[in-house]
């Protein structure tokens, strides 16, 4: 096998080919890197004799190995709608047009997309919007110009007539531009295979950002910074910029830039179901409790005081005397929902004290949205129900939208709430149509 062919496997979970395999002799010294990120939940790994099987997770996108091979994991998510939820929850600018001429295919891997998006912005900084400032330098001249640093004089002066001077001066080495310097140069591991056209646009851009400086010790600290402090035009190519600077991790701490081009659906799908309840908070009366609320700690001294053992809900909600308790899981569960998933909600349940647990699953399709009761008990005075949720993530933010709007809107008493926990439903334009469960 030709090294720098890729190795290309799908999410579990997609109707595509599942999985990738070849002959051990085939990987040599990238092995080390496939177990290391199989230790990481990147990809799943088998080693079975001579035969080596990797297969996608929950994560999109693509990584460098030692060898230069590159390892793209594909989703059963369509890359447009990965887009439209990175636009929901404010990760990528809101662009417009999802059209070829925009830059963005419906049929490319992930990372090409951000890729092409990212070259699209930089161009446009760069013939509109390109700016300098004014920044603090400190430099050594016989002319005084600015401010004498007098305590670097006093240990530096066998070097007069030139003298320690701080002083502003216009340049493009800001630190924004400096963050967009440094992007560009790891697009090219984004983007190896060029057409013709963007290929010009990048050999263009990497000259006219050639001269700016990229010496920044922490990328991801400093694009996030350069985010909410950038001027008129830089903020759609900063926002893309941070994302490839950190891996597309999302997480400002995760330092997985470089290398690493992966964006992890499942926290997509949990901050998804987050921000969904909070919008939806006017129209369903459902309100969300705040990030402590949501957080459980066991009463001895080690669960007080041992995060792992804390139990965090994704969203809590309360409305009236009802409270409801959800967890997103992204993967192929609904309807042979895992034991220890089952277990987890009706600890969720007891400990935040809720009238309804339920499990939210991503792989609904079209048009229609399901729920099922999984238990129906009472404690004490209290009933308690705990059941799953299926919601169309492949059809975009609105339709799941629509579709949680619609559920709680078959429930308008907490005795409702709690006996409209199953049911097959389906997405109208004016009413909610349901069948019993």
């Amino acid at each position: 096998m030709i090294p720098s062919e890729p190795i290309v496997c799908f999410e579990c979970g997609s109707n595509e080919q599942r999985l990738w395999e070849t002959a051990l002799r085939n990987i040599g010294a990238d092995l080390a890197a496939l177990e290391k990120l199989a230790e990481e939940g990147v990809v799943d790994l088998d080693i079975d004799g001579d035969t080596v099987r990797v297969t996608g997770k929950d994560r999109v996108g693509m990584v460098v190995l030692p060898s230069g091979r590159r390892l793209i994991i594909r989703t059963k998510i369509p890359i447009l709608t990965i887009l439209e939820w990175l636009v929901y929850l404010c990760e990528v600018p809101g662009l417009t047009s999802w059209l070829q001429e925009a830059g963005v295919g419906s049929g490319e891997d992930f990372h090409i997309c951000i890729a092409k998006l990212f070259l699209r912005e930089l161009d446009n900084v760069t013939r509109h919007h390109l700016r300098m400032d004014l920044m603090a330098e400190t430099t050594e001249a016989s002319l005084v110009r600015g401010r004498v640093l007098m305590t670097r004089l006093a240990y530096r002066i066998h070097r007069l007539p030139r003298l320690p001077l701080a002083h502003r001066c216009r340049t493009l080495d800001t630190p924004y531009n400096s963050v967009l310097a440094l992007a560009v140069e790891k697009l090219r591991l984004l983007y190896p295979e060029l057409c013709q056209e963007d290929r010009v646009t990048l050999a263009r851009l990497r000259d006219q950002w050639a001269s700016i400086r990229r010496d920044i010790s922490d990328p991801v600290v400093a694009a996030t910074e350069a985010q909410w402090a950038c001027p008129r035009g830089y903020r759609n190519a900063i926002q893309l910029g941070r994302l490839i600077l950190s891996g597309l991790s999302l997480a400002p701490c995760s330092r997985m830039g470089g290398q690493s081009f992966t964006l992890p659906l499942a926290l997509i799908w949990e901050r998804s179901l987050r921000r969904m309840f909070f919008d939806l908070t006017t129209q369903t009366g459902w309100i969300p409790v705040t990030d402590a609320q949501r957080t459980r700690k066991w009463d001895d001294s080690y669960g007080m005081e041992d995060p792992s053992r804390w139990l965090t809900a994704d969203v809590v909600v309360e409305q009236h005397a009802a409270r409801w308790v959800l967890d997103a899981k992204y993967k192929r569960s609904f309807g042979v929902e895992s034991r220890a998933d089952r277990f987890q909600m009706c600890a969720y349940a007891v400990a935040f004290d809720a009238d309804r647990g339920t499990l939210v699953y991503p792989t609904a399709r079209g048009d229609e949205y399901r729920a099922r009761r999984l238990l129906a008990t009472t404690i004490g005075a209290k009933q308690i129900v705990i059941n799953s949720m299926e919601l169309p993530m492949s059809s975009g933010p609105s339709a799941c939208l629509n579709a949680i709007q619609q559920v709680c809107r078959c429930s308008t008493t907490v005795s409702e709430f709690l006996g409209n926990a199953s049911g097959t439903y389906r997405m109208t334009s004016s009413a909610t149509s349901a069948t019993s469960g």
